[in-house]
């Protein structure tokens, strides 16, 4: 009979390959019950940590006692595990900021919304509370998404620069075009909008740009683009593929592409801090005026002078990380959906903040946005229940608002400290250290 012991001897010694420890013991120890996917694949994750422990004498009990069952199945027999080679799982403390009052599209004034987020960082969790206090007390943050589109780019290599040229110029935005090469893409979520097209040479770049409903559709894009590369190469004699992705798309990377096009959601946010608030909420010395130069010196003069590519703002990063941590996105995302450009201008009767999000990249469905403490904090603040049917995307955009607008606190709240000379560098002492 075989048992969970066997089957860890069998991969100690193996006999049984890494990539298939999952299926094994779902098939020969849980006999393919559907209902005990998830114990398998815990069970897998065990044997390879006590193995890990075992050949490095590391202690390991923390992240071995760690699950966060992320398995499913596919077609009632294929196990799908979530990552490869899962020992258990890591752990980020998480905390709330709120009440969050946003004016959007998605999201109600009048909810009660509170906002968690997964950080190690001390002093972040208050910074983004400290700024949704002034913005509830200026009335509000109005939010708006203007774009909303995945995009991948593959590189094809045509025959000569001429052949080249002439695909760029009739695929260019070619609804005919864009409706044909629709109808060679299988999932149903999905739905190419426009094309944008570049030539190196012989080389053409073809940027893809997709709907993909309340997913965050790399996946999906990445599926339609090869599908469309495919028919696009039964057409085009002599042609050959390069890449499947060009890196134009842009994924996971800082570029210029994703701040002027838009990737994933593009969304704006603004407020007006009338300076009596200002000066209740802030340090003193904290003015429309002080809080507009140091925008200016820092996020523009500071920014530009070093060289940065899309970081025009104080330190959005910061909120985007422990948002994407919290609720379940790809992490590397951080990068891409954390180049947002921030503006605050001095106006009669207090401050006039911006911040600009070109290429917001997350979702409310897919990747890790369906287990564990991720879908609760989904569930927290009203984005759990995606979409279902093609072309319903309203839960991923209240959450680009409600990730605009936690962004736009701590950038808001971050700015009016160091606005009050030394209170930022204070605050980290006193809250990370415990010292005066």
């Amino acid at each position: 009979m075989t048992t969970i012991e066997s089957i860890a001897k069998d991969f100690e010694s193996g006999a049984v390959r890494n990539q298939n420890l999952e299926q094994i013991i779902f098939t020969e120890v849980c006999g393919a019950d559907a209902s005990r996917v998830a114990e398998a694949c815990r069970a897998a994750a065990k044997i390879r940590c006590e193995l890990l422990e075992k050949k490095t004498g590391a202690r390991l009990p923390l992240i071995r006692g760690s699950m966060i069952d992320t398995c499913s199945l596919a077609g009632g027999e294929a196990v799908l595990a979530g990552i490869e080679s899962k020992i258990g799982s890591a752990c980020i403390p998480m905390g709330y900021a709120g009440p969050a009052k946003i004016r959007g599209q998605y999201v109600n004034p009048d909810e009660q919304l509170y906002i968690p987020l997964a950080t190690n960082e001390a002093a972040l969790v208050a910074g983004v509370q400290r700024g949704f206090k002034a913005i509830a007390l200026a009335g509000g943050l109005q939010t708006l998404v203007h774009f909303d589109g995945m995009s991948r780019a593959p590189m094809l290599e045509a025959p000569d620069i001429y052949a080249a040229a002439d695909f760029c110029q009739s695929a260019r935005g070619n609804p005919a075009l864009i409706a044909e090469l629709q109808t060679c893409i299988k999932d149903p979520f999905v739905k190419l909008k426009d094309i944008e097209t570049w030539q190196l040479g012989t080389k053409v770049i073809i940027r893809l740009i997709c709907t993909t409903g309340d997913a965050m559709g790399m996946n999906g894009v990445t599926k339609a683009a090869a599908d469309i590369s495919r028919r696009l190469l039964t057409k085009l004699t002599g042609w050959k593929l390069l890449t499947i992705s060009s890196n134009m798309c842009t994924d996971k990377k800082s570029s210029h592409i994703n701040i002027l096009h838009g990737r994933g959601k593009s969304v704006q946010t603004e407020i007006f801090i009338p300076e009596e608030v200002l000066a209740l909420v802030f340090k003193q010395g904290t003015t429309s005026r002080a809080v507009e130069k140091v925008v200016f010196h820092k996020c523009y003069l500071g920014s530009g002078f070093s060289g940065t590519l899309g970081g025009y703002n104080v330190n959005a990063a910061n909120a985007i990380a422990a948002f994407f941590a919290a609720t379940g996105q790809d992490m590397a995302h951080v990068v891409s959906s954390s180049s947002c450009f921030v503006q605050a201008d001095a106006v009669e009767g207090g401050l006039h903040f911006m911040v600009s999000f070109p290429s917001l990249e997350l979702a409310a469905i897919g990747g890790g946005t369906l287990f564990g403490t991720a879908k609760e904090a989904l569930n927290l603040i009203g984005c759990g229940n995606f979409g279902t049917t093609p072309g319903d995307n309203r839960c991923v955009m209240r959450l680009a608002e409600i990730a605009a607008a936690t962004v736009t606190a701590l950038d808001l709240n971050t700015a009016c400290a160091q606005a009050a000379g030394y209170e930022m560098a204070d605050s980290h002492v006193k809250l990370a250290r415990g010292e005066k």
